[in-house]
């Protein structure tokens, strides 16, 4: 594979790190190149979203829009809409223009289209932040839901695709998802998959050293080639 791995035994050390190669990939926006910045929600990328946040940017030249969402309202905990609203763009980021992916569609699947025509309309994915459950998923490509294999291809027909996640201790009660497809995270510039632990590392590597296809992770790093970028803290968080 060729992603490049950077670790590091400090949180803050690795924040830094994360927000100045944000900045520098998000730079083509301040200086006249529209381009959008996909993000995801979890635990991981939080002290980076608010550092991010605080960072010397003309955030209303950015667009943001997520990865995953699921399928909930924005004021439930579980939102990651709430998450990011929160974090990210609790101050000045806010001015940036946000493309939500929940609807008042009873389902994500119900959505697809229309979320799909949305996501046609951003400028150019700079970034997107990735993040990797203990069960290998990214965004919410969860490799025993029925959708899988759709939203996974490199060639989904759509830009964004419901999903039913399989009930389990990594999904909660949060099963109903809309998420990005293969043909979407293809289109960004770089991505950032952020990593937090030594096992969370451990089952990433794992998932390089086997047959990529066999892993949502995997889908994913074949699908990034070279454009990935992990940050893994292997320290104390």
């Amino acid at each position: 594979m060729s992603y490049k791995l950077i670790t590091f035994d400090r949180d803050d050390h690795m924040t830094q790190a994360l927000v100045a190669a944000a900045c520098l990939a998000l730079r083509p926006s301040q200086t006249g190149t529209p381009q959008s910045l996909l993000l995801s929600g979890g635990s991981s990328p939080r002290a980076f979203y608010q550092a991010l946040g605080t960072a010397q940017l003309e955030w209303s030249k950015l667009h943001m829009a997520l990865v995953d969402e699921r399928w909930v309202s924005a004021e439930d905990a579980g939102s990651n809409t709430r998450f990011i609203e929160t974090s990210l763009r609790a101050g000045a980021a806010s001015a940036a223009p946000f493309t939500p992916m929940k609807t008042a569609h009873t389902t994500p699947h119900d959505s697809a289209a229309k979320v799909s025509a949305a996501y046609g309309q951003l400028p150019q994915i700079g970034l997107t932040i990735l993040g990797m459950g203990p069960d290998a998923h990214t965004a919410s490509w969860f490799e025993k839901a029925p959708e899988y294999d759709a939203v996974s291809a490199l060639d989904a027909p759509l830009a964004i695709g419901g999903v039913t996640a399989p009930a389990s201790e990594v999904t909660g009660d949060y099963l109903q998802r809309s998420t990005i497809t293969g043909r979407t995270l293809a289109q960004s510039n770089e991505a950032f998959l952020i990593l937090k632990g030594a096992e969370r590392l451990a089952i990433f590597q794992r998932c390089m050293n086997a047959d990529l296809q066999s892993s949502p992770i995997g889908r994913a790093a074949a699908i990034l080639g070279q454009k990935l970028r992990v940050f893994a803290l292997t320290g104390d968080q």
